[in-house]
Parts: C-alpha cells; structure tokens; sequence
C-alpha cells in the first residue's frame, strides 16, 4: 500500500487532524481520544503488527507534548507514524497495552521521560531515573532540580 492507500482507509474510521506524507510514510494526527480506535484499526485490518517505538516531544512554545507512535508491518512492509497532541500541563491519554503488549515499556519510559499520565497503565512504575527525577526530557527541566541519592 501507498500512503495514500493507509490514509483512505484511517479516514473510513476517524478524520486525522492534520496528514503528511514524508519519505513514503505516512504521518499523520489524530485526537487524544481517537488512539485505540485508530491503532487498533491499523493492527487488526491493516496488519501494522509491529510497534516500532512510541516517543514524545515537548513543545513548550506551543503549550503540548506530542507523542508519537511508530507503526510497521511485516507482512505489507510499511510504515506509519500516528501524533497526539497533548495538553502540557495534563498530558493524559489512554493506554494502548491491551493492543500492543509491547507498549508497556515505550509507555513506562515516555511516561517517565515526559511526564505523560497513561490512563490505566498495567504496571506504571519508574523503569530508568529515581524518585524526583520528574520529566528530564521536558525542555524546561533543571539538572539543579535533583536530590542527592541516599547513602544507605
């Protein structure tokens, strides 16, 4: 399939809000509350049945994180990148581990990373930075903003 072809058939379940095509792949995005419908679709009909990565980027000027979920497939050999963009101050949105078991651990560390809440989370717990290390990936994070580790 073309970009064009995965475009039209996303369009038949949700309305993107903005679509591109770079290098061949598709980018496109999509409401916060559209994430399982459209990941979802793009496994089970379109056979995206790889989730290569999920990551974010902090766009503080605009007040958003956006998280980005990079898709491909095995059996069509393409690719498809979807955008969510989210409110800086709350950055919330549901979970897609019950679609890609894989996602735990993207989740954990973009949740950890970025401060992104990832509504019903099987197991949200800090994978990489310790207890105060709250989201050193975000632009306006401080390094002075850490606390010594304890001795003991």
């Amino acid at each position: 399939m073309n970009y064009q072809e995965i475009l039209e058939k996303i369009k038949t379940k949700v309305e993107p809000i903005y679509y591109k095509e770079d290098l061949g792949v598709l980018n496109a995005e999509v409401k916060p509350s559209d994430i399982k419908k459209v990941i979802s679709f793009l496994k089970d009909e379109l056979k995206f049945d790889w989730l290569n990565f999920i990551t974010a980027i902090d766009w503080p000027e605009n007040q958003n994180i956006e998280i980005i979920y990079y898709l491909y497939s095995n059996i069509t050999k393409d690719k498809v990148v979807i955008r969510v963009k989210l409110d800086r101050n709350n950055p919330t949105i549901d979970t897609i581990t019950d679609i890609f078991k894989t996602a735990e651990w993207h989740e954990r560390e973009t949740a950890e990373m970025f401060g992104v809440k990832f509504l019903n989370h099987p197991y949200p717990k800090r994978l990489l930075t310790i207890d105060g290390m709250d989201a050193p990936l975000r632009k306006d994070f401080k390094c002075d903003d850490l606390k010594p580790l304890p001795k003991d």
